[in-house]
């Protein structure tokens, strides 16, 4: 008799021997089951035991299969519904057949509504022919595809995934699925955004760097050569003792080696504004004006310029001694370029420009030409090469004004009818705010009336 711990047979095999023993007994029994003899009744007894254990055994491999089933399931659950990857497969014609939890989580549409629904209607209208060329190649050749488009999702903006699709075939279908693997990527696509600003940034820098390396070498070997003419002439008069020219020598070189003073430290001035700034205040405009007004006080009561200034108590904030050499810069500058005004005046002055302030020194002074106007705020531009200055005092003002978040212009109708500045501050005085640029100041509502 075979033991008990090795009786391996399955239950529809216990099944058939019980009915062929039923059988076997009735038919020596003339349909009635005999008792067994008391020979017998050992062997009977041991036969219901095997039975019995057996019925246990397969009872406890069965509870441990449901276990196993159980637990296949929940791991089925977390890998395939909650994965972090969208899941669809799809038919032939492109119809969703199954999505996992994550796909419609991500298309924000019930997993139920996503059944027998095509792809495409959630695909962004601009992306649809690239997603139609992917699935005809995959079609055609098998391959898989990889690509990126933007879905559409009913909670939220559209957003852009990665699909990776594979072809397979389901079991018992009739034609061929693809299986597509969706990840969202919109973040990567924000971080490409930012780089890629950061790369146009850097190259707009770069170009900047040049212009101001080439500008600055340039305006440097002016003063040197002037110095290294003198000295040449210096050592021929010192020579000849000539004591005259002599005196003339030291005083060029003294004079170039002053302009190159002042051109570095202006430069240094410049390359400072947005590095080293000092703590942000409040200030009435009037505050600030009066400080820029008193710094050019000499040039100003020399050419008998009459100054007027408005709105006072408009309060503006940022860093107080840059905004003290915006006007500073401004008025000496329309000081300089009055001409032969035989009244001349400035004007300074603020009101309100949209959401941003617009302040303005305004003079009836010379003027600017409108075909130079674009390039005033260059470095080291001096559309008088003859009037005093190294040409960065309005370069200075146009940085200091852009660190503050605000843009500046000039208007001019020419020569001879004077000049506006205007610049721009967020009205909530942050730095860092809205700039507003020329071309849309009228849009803003900036003023554009001449001085008075």
């Amino acid at each position: 008799m075979t033991a008990p711990g090795d009786r391996q047979e399955k239950p529809d095999d216990l099944r058939r021997r019980a009915e062929d023993r039923a059988a076997g007994t009735a038919a020596r029994g003339s349909g009635s089951v005999e008792a067994p003899s008391p020979e017998e009744l050992p062997r009977v007894l041991h036969e219901l035991q095997v039975h019995q254990i057996e019925l246990e055994m397969q009872n406890e491999q069965l509870r441990r299969t449901q276990e196993e089933l159980e637990a296949a399931r929940v791991r089925y659950f977390d890998l395939y519904e909650l994965a972090p990857v969208g899941y669809c497969t799809l038919n032939e014609q492109g119809l969703i057949m199954e999505a996992n939890l994550t796909a419609a989580t991500m298309l924000g549409t019930p997993r139920s509504a996503l059944l027998k629904q095509p792809l495409t209607r959630f695909v962004h209208p601009e992306d649809q022919d690239s997603y139609f060329r992917h699935r005809r190649e995959l079609s055609a050749t098998g391959a898989p595809q990889g690509f990126e488009l933007r879905l559409l999702c009913a909670s939220t903006a559209p957003f852009w995934a990665r699909i990776e699709a594979t072809a397979t075939r389901e079991a018992g279908g009739d034609g061929p699925a693809w299986r597509a693997a969706l990840v969202d990527i919109s973040a990567l696509k924000r971080t490409e955004a930012v780089l890629m600003n950061h790369e146009r940034e850097l190259a707009e820098k770069n170009v900047v760097l040049e212009r101001f390396t080439a500008a600055v070498s340039h305006d440097l070997k002016s003063p040197l050569a002037t110095i290294c003419t003198y000295l040449g002439f210096l050592e021929q008069d010192i020579r000849r003792q000539d004591a005259g020219e002599i005196d003339k020598g030291v005083a060029a070189i003294r004079k170039a080696a002053d302009k190159m003073c002042r051109l570095l430290d202006e430069l240094s001035d410049l390359l400072r504004v947005g590095h080293k700034a000092n703590p942000m205040v409040e200030a009435p405009l009037g505050e600030i004006v009066k400080e820029a007004l008193d710094l050019v006080a000499g040039s100003v009561a020399k050419r008998g310029v009459a100054i007027k200034v408005s709105g006072e108590q408009v309060v503006l904030r940022g860093d107080r001694p840059r905004l003290v050499e915006v006007f500073q810069n401004l008025v000496d500058n329309a000081v300089k370029f009055m001409g032969d005004q035989k009244t001349p005046r400035v004007e300074i002055g603020a009101e309100p420009a949209g959401d941003e302030t617009a302040i303005f020194v305004c003079d009836n002074g010379s003027g600017i030409d409108p075909r130079h106007q674009s390039k005033i705020f260059d470095l080291f531009e001096k559309l008088d090469p003859g009037t005093p200055g190294t040409g960065l005092g309005l370069a200075l003002v146009k940085r200091i004004v852009e660190v503050h978040g605000g843009g500046i212009w000039v208007e001019s109708q020419g020569q001879g009818t004077g000049a506006t500045f205007r610049f721009t501050l967020p009205s909530d005085a942050r730095a860092g705010g809205t700039r507003l640029e020329p071309t849309a100041r009228a849009a803003a509502g900036a003023p554009t009336r001449g001085c008075p």
